[in-house]
Parts: structure tokens; C-alpha cells; sequence
């Protein structure tokens, strides 16, 4: 099947989608400050098997920049997931995400269950509790809006790197970032951290589809028990872990190995 390239309008708001691959139906929603670009180069192992789906989330890259907190609120970014489907006409898909695209995934899928063959949890980083980095992340926002996106990204990577990732790995999460709206991204690192799903995690339990979990240590702002916890929660759930995000940098083509390992046969 041809790739396709679109724009889908949701809550007022206009979503660049791309969708590669041939296969069942995969949507993939990106990391907080993530881009669909990085999404597809991480996923592009998976097209023989696949027709992957990724898309700017509200505020990024190429969807409309949102400069209001206040709309970064999960339920109606799960409602982007349900309008990206829509615009595609895709009934049905498995549906997944990392770290925010997780949230705004299981979000989705606890919402419109019927629509979710099977749930993919990358490194989540909230469920019935708020982020324990919250605190951080904001403080990233705040540092950006001061010294622009550029220098925000260069202080995560000294971060990260002071903590043994390699400056390879530290650069998987924020070499995107200079493509973003400054405005948005602060909005988006204000907002974002202080989600919370749910009040427990009966929700997750109630799901009826497998639900799996990739995730890793060493990195506490997508804390490895909370992935744990998602995936005892659910009735099926699994889970596969690596020591720290430096393993992806090491061997490239791992994330879609893993997560290939996940997926349905």
C-alpha cells in the first residue's frame, strides 16, 4: 500500500498524519516534544508486517501550535487518536504510544475499547499517579521559554550524559526539539507532567485486549514500576524491559525488535 500523507482536523485543531506500511493497522503516538519523523524511523522496520500510523500530537511539528496549557488536557488528546483513525477510515488498529502517546493511548483505549485490538505501552510515564519528574519537565519549559529550544536540549543531553547515557541516546529524546514552536513546547512541558489518568488502575484492569509494556530503567521520569504495574494490571498483560535507554543507541534497530516481540502474530 502507498504511503500516505494527510491532515486531519480534531478539536479545532489540524494533525499531520502519515501512515507507511502494509499490514494491520498500528497507530503510534509519540513522547513528549517527539515528532511523527521520529516515530517513523524508529518503526520503519515494522512496515512489511504493518501499515504503521504516526502523527503529530497537538503542538508539534506540523500540527497547530497550542500555546494554551489548558488544552493539552489527556482526554481530548485521546480524541486526536480517535480522529487520526477516523480520517483514515480505520475502525479498528492496534494502538500505542510512548511516554505522553502512551498516556493519550491507554487513554483511548479504555475510552473506545471496541477500536483497540491490542495496547502498546513504551516507557509510560503516568497512570493514577502524577509523574514523580514532573517537577523537572516543567522546569525544562520554564528553562526553554528563558533560553530558547536549542539550549533546553543541550542541557537534557549534559543531564542525561552526566547520568552514563551516551550523548548518542540523550540526543534520541531532544534532537527534535529546534523543529518545534517555542511557545507550544512550554505550554506542552507545563502541562503534560501533571496529568493523571485515573484514580487507580481499574481501568487498565477492565480492558479486555492484551496490553504490552517496553520499558527501562535508570530514567525517572518514565519510572520502570509504574510499567510493571501496568502490565500486572491488566488481565493480559506483558512486559518487556532493558537496563536504560543507552541500550537503543547501542544497537540500532532494538526498539522495533522489541516491540515487534509485543505485537500480535
Amino acid at each position: 500500500m502507498p504511503d500516505q500523507s494527510l491532515k486531519v482536523m480534531s478539536d479545532g485543531l489540524e494533525l499531520q498524519v502519515e501512515a507507511f506500511g502494509d499490514g494491520r493497522p498500528f497507530l503510534f503516538a509519540h513522547s513528549l516534544g517527539g515528532c511523527r519523523h521520529q516515530a517513523r524511523r524508529l518503526l520503519e522496520p515494522l512496515a512489511s508486517e504493518f501499515r504503521v500510523i504516526v502523527f503529530d500530537q497537538r503542538g508539534h511539528c506540523g500540527s497547530t501550535p497550542v500555546t494554551d496549557p489548558a488544552l493539552y488536557e489527556p482526554r481530548r488528546m485521546a480524541g486526536d487518536v480517535a480522529a487520526v483513525l477516523d480520517g483514515l477510515g480505520v475502525a479498528q488498529a492496534i494502538v500505542g504510544g510512548e511516554s505522553m502517546g502512551a498516556a493519550t493511548t491507554l487513554l483511548f483505549a479504555t475510552m473506545h475499547p471496541k477500536r483497540v485490538q491490542h495496547v502498546v505501552q513504551v516507557a509510560p510515564t503516568v497512570g493514577d499517579e502524577p509523574n514523580p519528574s514532573r517537577q523537572m519537565i516543567v522546569a525544562v519549559g520554564d528553562f526553554a521559554a528563558e533560553y530558547g529550544l536549542d539550549a533546553a536540549a543541550d542541557a537534557i543531553a549534559l543531564a542525561s550524559m552526566s547520568q552514563g547515557i551516551p550523548r548518542e541516546a540523550a540526543r534520541l529524546v531532544t534532537e527534535i526539539w529546534s523543529h518545534h514552536r517555542l511557545e507550544s513546547f512550554v505550554a506542552a512541558n507545563r502541562a503534560v507532567p501533571n496529568w493523571v489518568l485515573f484514580d487507580d488502575l481499574a481501568p487498565v484492569a477492565a480492558l479486555k485486549m492484551p496490553l504490552a509494556v517496553l520499558a527501562w530503567g535508570g530514567d525517572p521520569s518514565r519510572p520502570l514500576p509504574l510499567a510493571r504495574r501496568l502490565a500486572a494490571a491488566a488481565r493480559r498483560g506483558r512486559i518487556e524491559t532493558v537496563d536504560s535507554l543507552a541500550d537503543f543507541a547501542r544497537e540500532p534497530g532494538l526498539y522495533a525488535k522489541l516491540l515487534r516481540h509485543l505485537l500480535p502474530e
